[in-house]
């Protein structure tokens, strides 16, 4: 009884505090204070959701004022510095530029003094390391995604479809990026495929040189096109466009990058030079050459990127969530690229629309392949419309690749340029570049907001016999009908 007592007076004592604390209310919503002591201010604190100033107005994220205000102005679904448009200004580049001494005391943030009611405060301690290097603003993230497919194809008898279930794992990533000391929006990738080894496939450091300028050294990023180079989870058809890079494309060991405005927030320039063969383990990994591979590969290119209207950013997700702002983007770019077998220049364009509901991209990639004289081109269109916002989301694309006999560049030319025979057996990425068209439809259905998708997917695709070996005189297409229903988190 005498231990019990106490406890008793002292929960009585407390009673009128935790009641004040639980009816007290943010009194000013745009002093830039906590005025409840709850730890939210402003119109971050749900007491101020009512009032007018806390109201979306459908404008853009223009200014560290707006970036800093717990309001989604734009209502697209992104908050203050979540939101891309912010992302670019001093208020939202987190602490890292300050002083490191990594014993916990303050350092500055860029700019000086931040905003009332910014999420960035004027000072911001820094992490505590033995090593005297603090990492601030590093985030992690995690997607998971489970497969079940049914596969129906002639492959093995052009009169006699086949029907191959499975189930899987078809995507399993770990992912973290922020800003790091020194590094910008640096982030790494590892990836692992249901039916492969884990591998790193992606890593990027972004280091900046000053007016908005970077350079990037990473693993499989120096390229024209994004579908390697994005994370799976911002594919609305699930995965990219395969014919869209086997012909194109290579996983690069590593790349070196740069980039920067030439009309800031309007029109940016890429240069990039990469080189390995990335095949030993995944698309970091040494060299490791086979059959009668013959070349080092490397790649050189540069890129023009446009923001016509709106925000552009090319690792944007294409999944629509919320109705999008008017966006209008582009991109041009070429490049020079040399394989195991193979040595081309090459061409790429790609554009991206968003207004509310719907959306449009569309891709097209030419080649002139020099060792064997091919010509080959490919495109793909894609469109989504969001049929209930933060609910449902449809989106379907359609696409081919052409490609030439070999030698076609030598007939065009009249002999001009000589070229090699092709060899007897295609190897490496010769073997897969064949004619064919695919179309395909995808359905999302958001269940846990943003971070939980249930998909179903239809895919159709018909496919050219191969140019040499046991099926090349095969007269039927090679058709394969595909459905997906797959469970992605987002973490």
């Amino acid at each position: 009884m005498t231990t019990v007592r106490p406890l008793i007076i002292a929960l009585l004592l407390a009673a009128p505090a935790t009641l004040a604390q639980e009816t007290a209310r943010e009194t000013n919503c745009e002093d830039g204070a906590d005025d409840d002591g709850d730890s939210v201010i402003d119109c971050g604190d749900a007491d101020c959701k009512d009032e007018p100033r806390c109201q979306k107005d459908g404008k853009p994220e223009s200014s560290a004022e707006r970036c800093s205000d717990w309001i989604d102005n734009d209502d697209d679904g992104a908050l203050d510095c979540d939101d891309a448009e912010c992302q670019r200004l001093s208020v939202c580049q987190g602490s890292w530029k300050g002083p490191i001494d990594g014993d916990g005391e303050a350092g500055g943030t860029e700019g000086g003094n931040a905003p009332a009611g910014s999420k960035v405060a004027p000072e911001v301690e820094q992490a505590d390391s033995n090593d005297g290097v603090g990492f601030v603003g590093v985030r992690f993230g995690v997607v998971a995604s489970v497969l079940q497919e049914l596969d129906i194809n002639n492959t093995q008898d052009p009169n006699d479809y086949a029907l191959t279930p499975d189930t899987r794992i078809n995507l399993l990533q770990l992912r973290a990026f922020g800003a790091l000391p020194l590094l910008e929006d640096s982030f790494f990738l590892i990836n692992l495929r249901g039916e492969r080894s884990p591998r790193l496939t992606y890593a990027m450091f972004q280091v900046p040189l000053g007016a908005g300028h970077y350079v990037n050294v990473n693993s499989g990023g120096g390229s024209l096109a994004n579908a390697l180079v994005i994370s799976a989870a911002k594919q609305p058809l699930l995965e990219p466009a395969y014919y869209m890079s086997s012909a194109f494309e290579q996983g690069n060991g590593a790349a070196v990058e740069v980039h920067g405005p030439i009309v800031p927030g309007v029109l940016r320039y890429r240069t990039f030079a990469g080189g390995g063969a990335g095949f030993s383990t995944g698309n970091i990994g040494g060299r490791r050459f086979t059959f009668d591979n013959f070349n080092y590969t490397y790649t050189l290119g540069a890129q023009l990127q446009w923001a016509a209207m709106g925000f552009y950013n090319r690792f944007e997700s294409l999944y629509l969530y919320k109705p999008a702002q008017p966006m209008l983007g582009l991109s041009l770019g070429a490049k020079y690229d040399q394989r195991q077998q193979e040595r081309y220049p090459a061409l790429h364009a790609s554009t991206t629309f968003k207004m509310g509901i719907f959306e449009v991209a569309a891709e097209n990639y030419l080649k002139t392949e020099l060792n064997y004289g091919a010509i080959q081109n490919a495109y793909n269109v894609m469109g989504g419309v969001l049929i209930v916002p933060e609910w449902l989301f449809f989106a379907a694309d359609f696409g081919q690749f052409w490609t030439s006999e070999f030698g076609a560049l030598r007939n065009l030319t009249g002999g001009a340029i000589q070229v090699a025979d092709p060899p007897d057996t295609l190897e490496t990425e010769l073997r897969r570049q064949r004619a064919e068209t695919q179309a395909r439809a995808a359905l999302h259905f958001f269940f846990w907001r943003n971070n939980g998708i249930l998909s179903a997917r239809y895919a159709l695709r018909f496919l050219d016999p191969p140019k040499v070996g046991p099926d090349q005189d095969r007269e039927e297409l090679f058709i394969s009908h595909n459905v997906w229903l797959a469970t992605q988190f987002r973490f």
